[in-house]
């Protein structure tokens, strides 16, 4: 079983690499990892970001691998021993399976996440949703427009990545998506 990270890198923010490193080497399963270029498409950062993740997808699909861990160089562990739980809770059968999600379930009384998709930073993708994957337009937000589609999609409880904040090329912002959560959503070992 290939559980390798398939990381999403832009080298014009060349400071993420060791602290990418260093996220690795705190969690107490060290996981492998491979350092992808980011496609970039001036004209259009959501492009070239939806370009990116399918770059992983296809590679995967091409290799005939039984599912992909992908990961956006912004990714951010909550604690040193999330890598391992996120592995221990991943289920037997899914289609996506993600570390985390920044859409709330529209009752304010709960804490509890809707089955809609926002953050790519950490999540694996089985075999058997490749095409599925792969059919979003290449001119949409690849999150939120596989979210759309028909999936299982599973997250994991508590979250055990989150996006790193700080400046976002798709907002043009500097963003802190975790101001969202609320503490029980975070896993802290």
């Amino acid at each position: 079983m290939d559980l390798t990270i398939h990381i999403i890198y832009d080298d014009r923010n060349s400071d993420d690499y060791p602290r990418l490193l260093g996220e690795f080497i705190k969690q107490t399963v060290t996981p492998k990892y491979r350092f992808w270029n980011c496609i970039v498409n001036k004209d259009s950062v959501v492009s070239s970001i939806n370009a990116s993740h399918k770059m992983i997808i296809n590679y995967a699909k091409d290799n005939k691998m039984p599912f992909v861990v992908v990961a956006e160089q912004d990714l951010e562990f909550s604690c040193d021993k999330s890598w391992e739980y996120f592995l221990g809770q991943m289920p037997k059968d899914f289609d996506i399976y993600l570390s985390c999600s920044y859409i709330k379930d529209v009752n304010p009384n709960t804490s509890v996440v809707s089955n809609k998709i926002c953050g790519f930073h950490l999540y694996v993708v089985a075999e058997k949703f490749y095409d599925a994957f792969l059919s979003v337009p290449d001119n949409q937000h690849i999150d939120t427009a596989v979210g759309d589609l028909e999936g299982n999609f599973v997250f994991c409880k508590p979250f055990v990545a989150l996006q790193r904040s700080g400046f976002s090329a798709n907002n043009k912002a500097i963003v802190n998506y975790n101001a969202v959560l609320n503490k029980e959503d975070i896993y802290k070992g």
